[in-house]
């Protein structure tokens, strides 16, 4: 009888426990942020984002392969003009470099430092700027002009494997089309991030933002900027264009993001405004992954 009487207070205790204490929370599971946020959809061929301090790849399509680079050769070129001439150095402008295609406003006798013409190449990709850097470069290596181009395409080869860009292939010094069916310049946006992460302690990336040059005789030349996208990436470390026929729409940009952190982000074989849309979609969706 005691024991009925014990066991029937046990399952009062019991019951009284199951009534009142809090249930035991449910564990919630958490989906992975990709999920809810997918990488974007771009128009590029091609494309590569990466924290250029840490070498972490951020978002990456097709990032071996190899296409046409357009203007974005003209970083190449000018690391190789700066490794024999100092950015003080006074250049003339040639009837040769005002031909060259798609001219700029350089006059015939005009006379700048080799700085000034660097940004007019960086900032609105001028031919006949870059032409002038090269034609002065090998003058003033007296390379005969019939060997002048060979001699400075070894050179352009020769940094881009020295910074570890080992695929690209140079054909000319701007990187425009050599023919309807041949680009001027083929790498891939694995070759352009080495480049841009092993020089970004260049000068260069800085000339970006000149808006204005003024020639030794007095002439002022307002610089067109190519990236439409400066004004809206902010620090902005510096950028190159590019668009041909053969490529489409090459950018490169590296920015800042967190502040002091420089990220790069390339694509190739998007479209004239594409590539500016796709830099941007990259760039969000990064934001979006690693919110500050």
């Amino acid at each position: 009888m005691k024991k009925n009487n014990l066991y029937i207070l046990f399952s009062l205790i019991a019951l009284a426990l199951f009534l009142f204490l809090p249930a035991p929370k449910k564990e919630i599971a958490h989906k992975p942020s990709q999920i809810n946020n997918p990488a974007p959809d771009i128009e590029a061929k091609a494309a590569l984002a990466e924290d250029l301090l840490l070498g972490e790849v951020l978002f990456s399509k097709n990032s071996s392969e190899v296409l046409p680079l357009a203007s974005i050769t003209k970083i190449i070129t000018l690391l190789a003009v700066f490794d024999k001439v100092a950015f003080g150095e006074e250049v003339a402008v040639s009837q040769a470099a005002v031909l060259t295609s798609e001219p700029s406003s350089l006059r015939v006798g005009e006379h700048f430092s080799a700085r000034d013409l660097a940004a007019m190449a960086m900032a609105e990709s001028s031919n006949d700027a870059t032409y002038a850097l090269f034609e002065h470069t090998y003058i003033k290596n007296q390379i005969t002009d019939e060997l002048a181009e060979a001699w400075f395409l070894d050179s352009m080869r020769q940094k881009a494997e020295v910074l570890g860009a080992k695929s690209m292939n140079f054909y000319n010094i701007t990187g425009l089309d050599v023919s309807k069916s041949a680009s001027g310049t083929y790498g891939s946006v694995e070759d352009v991030m080495k480049i841009a992460q092993a020089s970004l302690d260049s000068p260069i990336w800085q000339l970006g933002a000149v808006h204005e040059i003024v020639s030794k005789e007095g002439i002022k030349h307002k610089l067109k900027p190519t990236n439409k996208l400066g004004p809206e990436l902010t620090p902005l470390v510096g950028s190159k264009t590019g668009y041909t026929d053969l490529a489409g729409g090459n950018l490169l940009v590296i920015v800042e993001y967190p502040i002091g952190r420089p990220l790069g982000i390339v694509v190739l074989g998007s479209s004239e405004e594409g590539r500016f849309e796709d830099v941007k979609k990259v760039l969000e969706w990064i934001k979006s992954q690693k919110p500050l």
